[in-house]
């Protein structure tokens, strides 16, 4: 009797929420990162703004884009001096929702550019995938992690494209609006 009762109280639940949503999550972020496998290698330090468009199923997935725009930020690289740094990414994300308060996405970068602005202003432009994890311990605001591992395509300057190739890594600590409508 005990198994039928919790099999009809997972129906209705489920049945209650059996409907598909859009989802619009802005967030506010704090982005630390390396570059790495090309000289110089440096450090990045941004902070970010962005949001997630995305179409809600019924069964707690989620699939969209989220654009990503640093707004301001420092990329050090070793041995000399700094360039102040604005990032410019769009990815295809998915993700799920878990009923106790955790989420996770994944997305692919689908246009990355971070300019910097200094001797050559050159633009770092490659093809970023992240992993996130976030939880809602407070009612609509969302507290997020994400790590993004980023295999830089090119490195362009005023004067002309650098040969160099490598890699950034880098971690974002952020606070999100997830509304659904």
């Amino acid at each position: 009797m005990k198994k039928m009762w919790l099999v009809l109280a997972l129906m209705v639940g489920f049945s209650v929420n059996a409907k598909a949503d859009i989802l619009i999550e802005p967030y506010l972020g704090y982005e630390m990162g390396s570059h790495t496998d090309y000289s110089p290698t440096g450090k990045t330090e941004l902070v970010n703004m962005g949001a997630r468009l995305a179409y809600k199923t019924p069964v707690m997935l989620w699939v969209g884009l989220d654009y990503n725009l640093g707004v301001s930020g420092k990329y050090k690289p070793d041995g000399a001096s700094n360039y102040d740094a604005k990032r410019n990414t769009l990815y295809a994300v998915a993700g799920i929702d878990l009923p106790i308060l955790l989420r996770g996405w994944v997305g692919y970068g689908v246009m990355s550019e971070i300019k910097l602005d200094g001797t050559g202003n050159p633009k770092i432009e490659g093809k970023p995938v992240k992993i996130g994890v976030g939880t809602t311990l407070l009612p609509f605001i969302s507290l997020n992690l994400e790590y993004t591992m980023e295999n830089i395509d090119k490195i362009k300057t005023d004067s002309g494209d650098v040969a160099d190739k490598g890699k950034m890594d880098s971690w974002m600590l952020s606070v999100s609006l997830p509304l659904q409508f």
